[in-house]
């Protein structure tokens, strides 16, 4: 009976994550695999290692190419943009070999961590109007209302989701911090008041 059994495993939690870290056979594969649809008793690394083995399952066997991503330092979100938002989203699988115009050197890992971190601030300069920081914490942010004054702004979102999905799927960390809601409605989850604390707080005091 799978209730029986998840019960079983919220009461011996710990000890269970213990055991699938040690496992070397995945998640989806082993006798654990109804955790799947029931993640809530898995700890986070437990989860990140699933999805993990899920992307690279799904990538088997792939032929995955170099794509050359032509950039100047002091323009990185425009010119990656003009590089890539026109691609196939099969291309953005491929792997980004990035060239730092004017500047000698191979990227072997370096430049494209480099790129990441770079693109990651950008996403939030305020010149492009697409986020704003939370007015609950001042850390997180959340779409710019204003957005639309940028008349680039739909195509922008797109591409800025493509980045952020290129680096989930290159297992690269982003300096992006979004409010709870905005995660939510990413996820399609029901947003509730409590959400509100973050995105507007004298709203949510209205609420409670």
């Amino acid at each position: 009976d799978t209730q029986k059994f998840l019960t079983f495993a919220e009461t011996h939690r710990i000890v269970l994550n213990q055991i699938l870290r040690q496992s070397s056979t995945p998640l989806a594969d082993g006798p654990f695999s109804v955790l799947v649809d029931h993640t809530r008793v898995l700890d986070f690394d437990v989860k990140r290692r699933y999805f993990r083995q899920e992307l690279e399952r799904l990538d088997d066997g792939a032929r995955r190419e170099d794509l050359a991503v032509h950039v100047r330092r002091e323009h990185v979100f425009e010119d990656s943009y003009r590089e890539l938002h026109r691609r196939a989203s099969e291309e953005w699988k491929n792997r980004f070999y990035i060239v730092f115009e004017g500047e000698e050197g191979q990227d072997a890992g370096g430049l494209l961590r480099e790129w990441y971190t770079i693109i990651s601030r950008e996403i939030f300069n305020p010149m492009y109007a697409l986020f704003t920081t939370s007015p609950g914490d001042r850390v997180t942010y959340m779409i710019n209302s204003a957005s639309h004054c940028n008349s680039n702004h739909l195509s922008y979102f797109k591409f800025v989701g493509r980045v952020i999905a290129k680096a989930v799927y290159d297992n690269k960390l982003l300096e992006c911090y979004f409010t709870r809601s905005f995660y939510k409605h990413i996820l399609g989850k029901l947003v509730k008041h409590i959400d509100m604390e973050s995105e507007d707080y004298s709203f949510y005091q209205g609420l409670v």
